[in-house]
């Protein structure tokens, strides 16, 4: 038998090795595909049972939510009660004062961090436009690295 003739049917045989393996590739990539279907089937299955869950039990969370208010107010009265017994009807005034210095505290420190975030967004915004306007400029300077000047047709 002529050598070539061996060689020709050897490459043959690779190349069908090749085209199987090609397939069964073909194969995993299908079934990983479906199992990728089946997860996000899965979890939007889990949001809706959550979403129907919640508002099932929207009512009990309300009665406990009230129960909360209810029992801090009487809290309150309870201390109002024992603090003008103690101290008197001045120094409820002065709690009073300094509940409210203390919200006032709260809201401004909540106020100031969400005005930081806001900044922050104002100066990523910011730094991502200048940067898209300097790759602009560069790019119509015909400035920019040689790969992505000869990519582009620019020449260099």
């Amino acid at each position: 038998m002529n050598p070539l003739i061996g060689e020709i049917k050897a490459g043959i045989g690779g190349l069908s090795e090749a085209i199987a393996l090609a397939d069964d590739l073909e194969g995993v990539a299908k079934q990983v595909g479906d199992l990728g279907k089946k997860e996000l089937a899965a979890r939007q299955a889990w949001r809706r049972k959550q979403v129907q869950r919640d508002g099932d039990y929207a009512c009990v969370a309300a009665v406990d939510e009230y129960k909360r208010v209810k029992e801090a107010l009487e809290l309150k009265e309870e201390l109002k009660r024992q603090a003008i017994k103690k101290w008197g009807p001045a120094a409820w005034h002065e709690i009073e004062l300094i509940e409210a210095r203390q919200k006032e505290d709260w809201a401004k420190i909540y106020t100031e961090d969400g005005y930081d975030r806001q900044k922050m967004a104002k100066l990523k915004w910011g730094c991502f436009g200048a940067a898209a306007l300097i790759t602009f400029v560069l790019w119509q300077t015909c400035m920019l690295p040689m790969e992505i000047l000869t990519a582009s047709g620019c020449g260099g």
